[in-house]
């Protein structure tokens, strides 16, 4: 070999060891935009703070998530990370599934379902005996108790409410004191102007009706919408104002 030939092939091995050396099948990976990931404990906290604000519009009741089911560990794009929690019943503690919707920096950048039960723990009163229909309640047929009110549909929480009332229905030992079964004066009497009010999720629609029919609070009874001059099938929520599920 020439000494020409020998300095061209150092040369050529030189330049070919300055280079970092690639297997075959092995790309080259470049570093991407920094992400942050939002872990299952971070979730829960998000969770746990829409409880607490719940919380301070039920102040006597004991709320807290049952079989609460955490999605995996997801990326988002760096900035200020916010949550939006929505549950899938406007009532709240009926709900089943709470949709959280992700925002960074303002921007939705990722929406998640987490399915979860509530419970919800409350004084309510019970009865201290077996009852007979017709019985007038007095101090010694009530006591109180705590109860999930997931279970119950319309509970009475103050014993003073039920003295002088009469019964409309036999009650066991240790029942819940539902307002259907207890003779209350009307809260919304036949004829009056009343609110209805339809909400799902973020949609809220009102409109004014008539009722034609006697309710107290919880009873389902049949409103006229004045607009439409439809009947509807209403729940008395309070005074003049009734709901309709969509």
């Amino acid at each position: 070999m020439t000494f020409a030939l020998r300095l061209t092939t150092i040369l050529y091995l030189t330049c070919l060891l300055s280079f970092p050396l690639m297997r075959a099948g092995h790309a080259a990976t470049v570093d991407g935009p920094p992400q942050t990931v939002v872990k299952p404990e971070q979730i829960q906290k998000y969770l746990e703070g829409y409880l607490d604000q719940q919380r301070s519009k039920m102040p006597q009741t004991k709320l807290r998530f049952r079989h609460l089911r955490l999605p995996k560990a997801f990326a988002v794009p760096p900035g200020r990370l916010t949550c939006e929690i929505t549950p899938s019943d406007p009532r709240v503690l009926s709900s089943s599934r709470f949709s959280l919707i992700f925002r960074v920096d303002g921007r939705a950048v990722k929406n998640i379902a987490v399915s979860a039960t509530l419970e919800a723990l409350a004084q309510v009163a019970i009865t201290t005996g077996d009852l007979r229909r017709g019985t007038i309640l007095r101090e010694e047929h009530i006591e109180l108790a705590e109860r999930d009110l997931n279970r119950l549909r319309a509970p009475c929480f103050d014993s003073d409410d039920l003295l002088g009332k009469r019964l409309k229905r036999s009650l066991r030992k240790g029942e819940v004191f539902e307002r259907s079964a207890v003779a209350f004066p009307p809260m919304i009497k036949r004829g009056e102007i009343v609110t209805i009010t339809a909400q799902k999720g973020a949609l809220k629609v009102t409109a004014k009706g008539m009722a034609k029919q006697n309710g107290s609070a919880g009873d389902m009874i049949r409103v006229r919408n004045i607009s439409s001059q439809k009947d509807l099938i209403c729940k008395v929520a309070g005074p003049v104002a009734v709901t309709v599920e969509l």
